[in-house]
């Protein structure tokens, strides 16, 4: 079987061919270099879709949600492509969950692209794999992309850096200012969704939150939209706040490339250095050094980047891609 050719995969994707992009998407996925080679063709025509991204800890009604903004916007005409970064599992290594039945109702509108992709322990919140993906969608010509992160907590700082607006989902049982605090969610939040509005001292916590907020952005507050997504109350409100959103350009953008551009750098590290920890000979002498105390443990952590740089393998190598 011949070799597929990124410049096909690329022009089938852009003249689209969903079957191609879910393909490719897989291959990202795995970390196949022909699949970041596709991306290399098809980047400089992306650019122009409003990607969405949506945070918040598990059970925050996070994907009824995606599932309203898909079903308002597929409804309305626009093509839509959804992101669903679930937990990975650890007997496939693929998304735990997996499936599209967080998302009945826009699973049957025609141009809406649903795909489930694995964490996979990407840094974050998202997947290793979400920005190529959002690139690919691009390419195949929806308008909107929404992106679901895995719903970690105070590690989802880089949903932001590949949206153009960020949703943070809560409910009333997140507990107390220094939890939320901790969390860290609102921090990143150009959105605040209240959902479950319908649970006990529900208003009462919209007023937490909204102290928090003025305490930490005096200037300009965020909104806190108040919402039961399981019924679709306060839904509304939010299409318009995405809307405003989407009308207005967001600054920071450079700021927001160079801190995408540094997490993926450090992912490339990463595998880099496991690389070397796992192959190389000499880790093994240093690891015993260290086991009897010759030398400590920082010592050897500054070793094992020496070992890499004089490695040189980053240099001859076109940027290594492995899961």
């Amino acid at each position: 079987m011949a070799f597929p050719d990124p410049k096909e995969l690329a022009e089938r994707i852009i003249s689209g061919d969903e079957k191609v992009a879910s393909k490719v998407i897989s291959m990202l996925e795995n970390g196949e270099d022909i699949a970041f080679e596709v991306i290399s063709e098809i980047y400089p025509g992306t650019g122009g879709a409003f990607r969405i991204g949506v945070t918040g800890p598990p059970g925050a009604g996070k994907s009824t949600i995606i599932d309203r903004i898909a079903t308002f916007y597929g409804r309305g005409g626009k093509k839509i492509g959804v992101i669903a970064i679930d937990p990975t599992s650890i007997k496939s290594k693929g998304a735990f969950f997996g499936d599209r039945l967080r998302l009945k109702n826009a699973e049957k509108i025609d141009g809406i692209f649903i795909r489930s992709m694995a964490h996979r322990g990407f840094s974050g919140g998202i997947s290793k794999a979400a920005l190529g993906a959002e690139c690919v969608l691009e390419a195949l010509g929806k308008e909107i992309i929404i992106v679901e992160s895995v719903g970690v907590g105070q590690t989802e700082l880089s949903i932001s850096f590949i949206s153009d607006i960020v949703i943070t989902v809560l409910t009333p049982d997140f507990g107390d200012e220094i939890q939320l605090m901790k969390a860290g969610l609102l921090d990143i939040g150009d959105v605040i969704v209240m959902n479950k509005m319908d649970l006990m001292n529900a208003e009462d916590k919209v007023k937490d939150v909204e102290g928090y907020l003025k305490s930490i952005r005096r200037e300009q507050p965020l909104p806190v939209i108040r919402t039961i997504a399981r019924t679709g109350e306060g839904i509304e409100r939010l299409f318009e706040v995405i809307e405003e959103c989407r009308g207005k350009k967001k600054e920071g953008g450079r700021e927001k490339l160079r801190s995408l551009i540094f997490a993926l750098a450090k992912e490339e590290l990463s595998h880099e250095i496991e690389r070397i920890m796992e192959r190389d000979s000499r880790i093994d002498e240093l690891l015993q050094r260290v086991e009897k105390r010759k030398i400590d443990p920082y010592s050897m952590a500054r070793s094992v980047v020496q070992l890499l740089l004089e490695d040189g393998k980053m240099e001859e190598e076109r940027w290594r891609r492995r899961e």
